[in-house]
């Protein structure tokens, strides 16, 4: 498998994943300007990344991507059995992630730069009710599903560092607590220096 890489970017939760598996991959290490080229376009048509290429094509979408390198490894404990609840309750973290924290996050970065405070206050509120929800969901747990590290962890933990360094997870002791072990993980910090200046 190989993996197009540009370092600060959704591509470092597929090297993550990988780390953590254990799981050899082939790197193409790109620059943003190379994704945008002609080249990088064929292989995801909004030139972003992360894509995988195997023996039959090309995969795009982070979610995606990390969900089905983790059926691809079973034994290694990311994602609970196909037909478990476990498994329904990774893709309901994963996707949790992706579409109610993640949407907030972003909110809350464009309004500050076009400084509407308005936009913030509600970008921030709506990452408040999400936040109370994992908060909630790590209540007597380390982590999200079944009290191990999953793929749900993976990317409900990238988002919520995101959502750190933007100053939004404060009244959250959990999520911090959660946020100091994810960023401990060894796998998470060799992916993250892959192609760091």
């Amino acid at each position: 498998m190989r993996v197009y890489h540009v370092p600060n970017t959704r591509s470092t939760l597929v090297l993550w994943l990988l780390e953590e598996i254990g799981a050899p991959d082939a790197l193409t290490l790109m620059t943003g300007d190379e994704r945008r080229g002609e080249e990088h376009v064929s292989r995801h048509p909004l030139g972003r990344v992360p894509v995988i290429e195997d023996d039959e094509g090309f995969v795009f979408e982070s979610l995606a991507i990390l969900l089905h390198i983790a059926d691809l490894h079973p034994d290694a404990g990311l994602i609970p059995p196909p037909g478990s609840h476990e498994r329904a309750l990774a893709y309901q973290w994963s996707v949790f992630g992706m579409t109610e924290l993640e949407p907030a996050v972003i909110e809350v970065f464009v309004a500050r730069r076009k400084e509407d405070d308005e936009r913030t206050a509600a970008g921030a509120e709506s990452f408040r009710d999400a936040a109370a929800v994992v908060e909630d969901g790590l209540d007597g747990a380390d982590y999200l599903v079944d009290g191990r590290f999953t793929v749900a962890d993976l990317v409900c933990g990238a988002v919520l560092l995101f959502a750190r360094r933007a100053e939004l997870i404060e009244g959250f002791p959990r999520i911090a607590d959660y946020l100091t072990a994810i960023e401990a993980r060894p796998a998470r910090q060799r992916a993250t220096a892959v192609g760091a200046s």
